[in-house]
């Protein structure tokens, strides 16, 4: 029996075939990267490690509002109380743990769970307690409201 001999032909095809998976591969690798860079930052941060957290654009922020954020695993209340004055307050009671809720009429944080109240500085006005809220700096850049830790 004489030798098998090996067709140029299949060999070509087979080289062809490495070259073609082998720059499907980096074209495989280089759209991954391309999407990677392209995805939006908010899905990549990390919320305890920011210095502001986005509240809204003061468009959409009526005067009298308010909006619970979270920031990590803090609740902030945060309140339009006047056209130019915006308030962020701790968005749970220390006393009994509910998420507070702003009160515009009487211009008061309060708790549903217990009867805490609190005015805008966060200061105790009537309840159990006269613990103080957290308070939190706010300010507009842009027309968007952020919250800030002091």
């Amino acid at each position: 029996m004489a030798p098998e001999r090996s067709d140029p032909g299949r060999r070509r095809d087979f080289g062809t075939f490495l070259l073609n998976s082998v720059l499907g591969v980096v074209f495989l690798i280089g759209l991954a990267i391309a999407v990677i860079y392209t995805v939006p930052p908010e899905h990549l941060i990390i919320p305890q490690h920011e210095v502001a957290v986005r509240v809204a654009r003061v468009g959409d922020f009526t005067v009298g509002s308010s909006r619970m954020e979270t920031w990590g695993e803090q609740a902030i209340l945060v309140v339009r109380n006047g056209e130019h004055q915006f308030s962020a307050l701790e968005g749970v009671s220390p006393v009994d743990g509910c998420l507070l809720q702003w009160d515009a009429e009487s211009m008061r944080v309060s708790s549903p769970c217990g009867h805490q109240l609190y005015n805008l500085r966060g200061q105790a006005v009537e309840g159990l307690t006269t613990e103080p809220l957290q308070r939190y700096d706010v300010f507009v850049r842009d027309g968007v409201v952020y919250v800030t830790r002091d």
